[in-house]
């Protein structure tokens, strides 16, 4: 651990072709970097999850990812003068310190029940986690040369990545609800239910009344949660109706979820009230959820409003006391990890790490301000590229579990959509790893122009199509969205000298856009449904590529005096 203690000074061959100075220090940093990566990702978790306990519509429910970022925009200034006050490890600690304070509010605010409190303790948690960015991404680049910083950044973002990509696993087992009921195994493969199933897909109304007289209830619940979307355009609400009458409560549950969403309301409309209040709590929450994100016409709004109205009390009881435990269902896992960062910045504090002295000489001398970094055309246009990129990908996965459980996209659970959710951040870690090495011998700029063109296509796709290809395309974002974010950080910051940390606090403010885009997207998403809301994402891009094109070319940099 000796060449721990070492300067990031002169005495280093700035020609050097080493890829870090110091290997030790850059394994410490990744260990942060996968830990604001965890906890950055479980917000896509914990959006779908608190949406339902609080009956929050999109835009509503986006005020998650408003906070969180926001706190970028607010924080990332003083936290920029904190770190040049304390230096990079004592920023560091601090850091750590009170995103913990903020992952222990998550016990006080599930108590509270109220969304507003939660919202507080994000903020807090967010308020440390733009310290650790201000510190952890500039001090990277500093621990070995600048011509492989791009590089060295892209593996340090890799750990990052891996946390985003346990984060919705671990997230989708402690936080988020599995289905309430499972069919047997054996119903999928029983000649009834494949005979239903293609009744279904190619018979007339009919022939598909006069099968679901003669099936098994097993046979009808599976055939209609597995039948393709477009079936229930053909399929009355009176059908429905009638099948919902005849099921089990447990089974009509697994049906509802699955069943586009004015055919649900209909559907639970016209049950008989003793049905109703048979059905679990789940189901009736999660349903209220639904119409909550769904235009609904006057008619519509009145039949719901009606609805609720016909809910006897034990049932509004039985659902309250569902919201509550969900709510309650954070506490533990956010418990966990204020203990685990707390544990980390002491690791840190006891850590003898480098300190760039060089570079904090320079800034001892010298007095520089925000608004000198306005002079300096790549970082600001760099600013604006890291905004509409955060904004973009927390969009995408911000909207990612809600997407994959409807209907006519996926049509999962939201447990289920939380494993595809990994899926789409573990693209990204792997991506991370394969730029880290292309970079080296590849064009930054280039790769980033690359990245920003495939992203473009699968958003256009996923707009334009349904089902599994939908599913993918829109997973397959999160494999090119790997080498944006530390690859337009590290084009920004090229050439800054002792304007450095300045700049990085202008780049850090600008993950705003992980606020203000998913918040907007929110709104669009509410008028013309999620499936389409997704061209934001696709303007965000489209900037990136400008970015990577042409936008990132230095036309001045600092000269140090």
């Amino acid at each position: 651990m000796n060449n721990t203690s070492q300067p990031v000074s002169g005495k280093i061959d700035p020609k050097s072709n080493s890829f870090t100075y110091f290997p030790i220090a850059l394994g410490v940093m990744s260990t942060v970097f996968f830990m604001w990566g965890f906890l950055t990702c479980l917000n896509d978790i914990l959006i779908p999850h608190l949406k339902t306990v609080f009956e929050l519509n999109y835009a509503k429910a986006m005020l998650i990812q408003f906070t969180f970022f926001g706190a970028y925009f607010l924080m990332s200034i003083p936290g920029g003068k904190l770190v040049s006050s304390l230096g990079y490890k004592k920023g560091i600690v601090t850091g750590l310190i009170i995103a913990a304070i903020g992952a222990f509010g998550f016990w006080p605010a599930a108590i509270s029940t109220n969304y507003y409190v939660f919202l507080l303790a994000l903020f807090v948690l967010a308020t440390g986690i733009t310290i650790l960015q201000v510190a952890a991404n500039p001090y990277v680049t500093l621990l070995g040369p600048a011509k492989t910083s791009s590089s060295r950044l892209n593996l340090a973002q890799a750990l990052n990545s891996l946390g985003t990509t346990i984060a919705p696993y671990l997230g989708g087992i402690l936080i988020l609800v599995g289905a309430s009921y499972t069919l047997p195994k054996d119903v999928a493969t029983a000649p009834e239910t494949v005979q239903l199933i293609s009744t279904l897909e190619n018979k007339a109304l009919p022939d598909i009344q006069a099968s679901f007289e003669q099936a098994k209830p097993e046979s009808i619940t599976y055939a209609l949660k597995n039948v393709p979307p477009f079936i229930f355009n053909k399929l009355p609400q009176e059908f429905l109706l009638t099948q919902a009458k005849i099921l089990p409560p447990d089974m009509l549950g697994t049906v509802l979820a699955d069943i586009p969403t004015d055919k649900k309301l209909y559907v639970l409309s016209q049950l008989p009230a003793d049905k109703v209040d048979q059905l679990a709590s789940e189901t009736l929450v999660q349903s209220m959820d639904s119409f909550q994100t769904t235009a609904l016409s006057d008619d519509q709004a009145a039949e719901l409003k009606q609805f609720k109205d016909t809910l006897n009390q034990d049932t509004k009881n039985r659902m309250k006391a569902y919201r509550d435990n969900q709510a309650k269902s954070v506490q533990v896992p956010y418990a966990i990890l204020g203990v685990i960062l707390l544990l980390l910045a002491g690791f840190v504090a006891i850590f003898k790490l480098p300190e760039n002295k060089e570079h904090q000489k320079t800034e001892a001398n010298t007095t520089y301000t925000l608004k000198d970094v306005f002079k300096y055309p790549h970082a600001v246009l760099g600013a604006v590229g890291i905004f509409f990129y955060v904004g973009g990908e927390v969009s995408v996965g911000s909207f990612m579990v809600n997407y994959l459980t409807l209907p006519d996209i996926g049509r999962m659970t939201e447990q289920a959509a939380a494993q595809y959710v990994a899926f789409f951040w573990g693209g990204a870690m792997i991506g991370r790893l394969i730029g880290s090495a292309l970079m080296v011998k590849i064009s930054p700029r280039k790769l980033l122009s690359i990245c920003a063109i495939v992203n473009i296509c699968l958003l256009i796709t996923t707009m334009s199509t349904s089902g599994s290809t939908a599913v993918y395309s829109i997973i397959s974002i999160g494999l090119f969205n790997s080498i944006m974010f530390p690859t337009i950080f590290s084009l920004a910051i090229t050439g800054m000298g002792p304007l450095t940390e300045q700049a990085s606090s202008l780049v850090v403010m600008a993950i705003v856009g992980g606020a203000i885009i998913p918040f907007a997207q929110g709104i669009i998403a509410d008028s013309i449904g999620l499936h389409h809301a997704f061209l934001l994402p696709l303007v965000c891009y489209l900037y990136i590529l400008y970015y990577g094109f042409h936008g990132s070319k230095p036309t001045r940099v600092v000269v140090e005096e």
